[in-house]
């Protein structure tokens, strides 16, 4: 059996686009190629062969939201969606169905193996002769190639439960039997290798390279001035090590019992804290330096749809504490974005986003997708990301829709709109990989491992703030003392919380001081708080290919009976009991029956790939 004549296709395509010019960033008119026949060969196309990556990275942007978002509680399809659409919604066969295809997310890694390999011979080729720069930003191109590789294998495991491990840059066809080449892993393997390769990078040429290292895009991008405020918005393009680290040692600790999972829990906790102060410190230093951090994103990129959008638009005008970094996710405040996956209209980079979501645009016959009278009712009215307040669903010419993708942000009046009109056709949507509610949710599940349930709650529930109205925290408990820095201090904000945040409903969960903490054993507050954890996921990640596989995480947690007496009937009833009440009645026992019966994970047989 071959890996895949499509893989090996986009293999080229993506060997081709990684040397476009600086300026046609992402284009990719065969016009604009160069070098074809021997990349890379001069210092420039090192950064343009990361882009090919990206470009990769582009086309894969909206698939999990396409395929999990539909399988998942909020959306369902509209009578005009495509048929292999309505057949994802429907639990139908995913094995063929081009919505389930996961070729885009191997193209990927096939592009990184393939950009590390050539970065290998060009260094080899040309020794010291690099410029300083250029020395510098080779190990920082490798190092972020690391990242997006992991990134990828992060979705697969996600979405499909295994995954092919491979570090060929695959000149050739290869038998996936070819176990030099091809390693089949579980999500437990991938999680592993990534974590593995991801703490100790890679050696190339007798050389090692960390998988921390960042680009210096400013340095590329105006080498006469090195403006980096002006091109700040690049070093969101890639994931960083920490969350990628934090995310697959979340998925790990499912697969071992708790005591052997504390390390990895132990190790999300304090990572995460640090890289939150970290990041504080960072951002105080740049506005201490005079960062204008209001320039970064402007009327004009909003205007021409190259930019973030509204789930997506970079923090520009606060600073100083946590709390002014991270605090919130309130979608009328500020939020805070981590990396994302940008489009630009005007070099031809689409996605599908605004097509599928807006009754509208391009006209009603292309509106697929739509929010659920059940998941429109799993949020209070109060909560902004309500029917009734419209910041993520709200009603277009008498349609129901989401609508989180298609308005645009005046950072003037800090106001949004909707972009209507001569406008709407622009918007490509900027995609989040990461962002900051991504920490709470890996702080509040490790904290509740680690035994420490009344920081879980708060975590989850109204924040830090409302836990320590004096705004301070004291020693010797379990709290650990780096929270202090989210109480914001006198007339700072404090952390909001994850439900808090965006008006949410309160989670009624035990913990200590409420009356029936006692009443359970740490194993049932465990089950109760994961699960909680997951339920608010689905309402918070609505529309971004995250939330399903947020289940399917938990639900791999309490299905093995080696781990935490787990039960497989049990946890696949607790996917499907968030899922199934979405459905008409005449169909949910078919959706019930299909994710008892196979599981959760999406099926694809990567052998069928080889003969399209």
């Amino acid at each position: 059996m071959k890996i895949s004549s499509k893989i090996l296709a986009l293999t080229l395509v993506a060997s081709a686009t990684m040397l476009q010019s600086c300026n046609d960033y992402f284009d990719t008119d065969p016009k604009n190629i160069i070098n074809t026949e021997d990349y890379i060969a001069q210092e420039d196309e090192m950064y343009r062969g990361y882009m090919g990556i990206l470009n990769c990275v582009q086309k894969a942007g909206d698939h999990a939201i396409f395929l999990t978002d539909t399988r998942g509680a909020v959306l369902e399809t509209t009578d005009n969606a495509p048929t292999e659409l309505k057949s994802i919604y429907n639990w139908g066969t995913t094995n063929g169905n081009s919505y389930a295809d996961p070729t885009c997310y191997y193209s990927i890694i096939v592009s990184c193996n393939d950009y590390i390999f050539k970065m290998g011979e060009y260094k080899r080729r040309v020794g010291n002769s690099m410029t300083e720069n250029g020395q510098k930003q080779y190990y920082n191109l490798i190092s972020g190639s690391l990242r997006l590789k992991v990134w990828a294998y992060l979705m697969l495991g996600k979405i499909y439960g295994e995954a092919y491990w491979f570090d060929d840059p695959l000149t050739e066809k290869k038998e996936l039997s070819d176990a030099s080449v091809f390693t089949k892993c579980n999500m437990k393997e991938l999680a592993d290798r990534c974590i593995n390769l991801l703490e100790n990078g890679i050696t190339v040429n007798d050389e090692h390279i960390s998988a921390n290292q960042e680009v210096e895009w400013f340095k590329w991008l105006d080498p006469e001035r090195e403006d980096r405020a002006l091109f700040r918005q690049w070093q969101y393009v890639t994931p960083p090590a920490i969350i990628l680290n934090a995310e697959f040692r979340s998925w790990r600790a499912s697969y071992m019992d708790e005591g052997a999972a504390q390390g990895d829990w132990q190790w999300i906790r304090d990572n995460v804290l640090d890289y939150i102060r970290n990041t504080q410190a960072s951002v105080e230093a740049d506005y201490q330096a005079g960062t204008d951090w209001r320039g970064i994103v402007t009327s004009a990129h909003i205007a021409s749809g190259d930019m973030f959008q509204l789930s997506q638009k970079i923090q520009s005008d606060m600073v100083g504490s946590y709390s002014n970094i991270f605090y919130t996710e309130d979608l009328g405040s500020t939020y805070q974005l981590i990396s994302t996956i940008i489009y630009n209209y005007d070099n031809d980079q689409k996605n599908r986003l605004v097509q599928y979501f807006c009754p509208e645009y391009p006209d009603a016959e292309s509106f697929y997708l739509q929010p659920s009278e059940y998941g429109i009712n799993l949020y209070p009215g109060k909560d902004v990301r309500s029917m009734e307040q419209g910041w993520i669903m709200t009603t277009l010419g008498g349609k129901k829709c989401i609508d989180k993708y298609y308005y645009g942000y005046d950072y003037t009046n800090r106001r949004y709109s909707y972009l209507d009109g001569k406008e709407i056709f622009k918007i490509q949507p900027a995609i989040p990989t990461f962002r900051g509610h991504d920490l709470h949710f890996l702080l509040a599940e490790a904290e509740a491992h680690l035994g420490h349930f009344e920081v879980a709650y708060y975590l989850l529930n109204y924040g830090v703030g409302s836990r320590f109205a004096d705004k301070v925290i004291p020693a010797g408990g379990e709290w650990d003392l780096r929270y202090q820095d989210w109480l914001g201090g006198s007339g700072g904000y404090s952390n909001l919380g994850i439900a808090g945040a965006a008006n949410g409903t309160v989670h009624a969960l035990p913990h200590p001081g409420s009356a029936d903490f006692g009443l359970y054993s740490t194993e049932e507050l465990l089950k109760k708080y994961d699960w909680a954890l997951a339920d608010e996921n689905i309402k918070e990640y609505v529309a971004e290919g995250k939330s399903y596989g947020y289940l399917c995480k938990i639900a791999e947690r309490y299905s093995n009976s080696a781990f935490r007496n787990g039960n497989m009937e049990e946890a696949r009833d607790s996917v499907a009991k968030r899922i199934a009440p979405k459905y008409p009645a005449a169909r949910q026992s078919h959706v019930i029956s299909s994710i008892k019966g196979s599981g959760y994970f999406v099926n694809w047989d990567l052998q069928g790939i080889s003969n399209q």
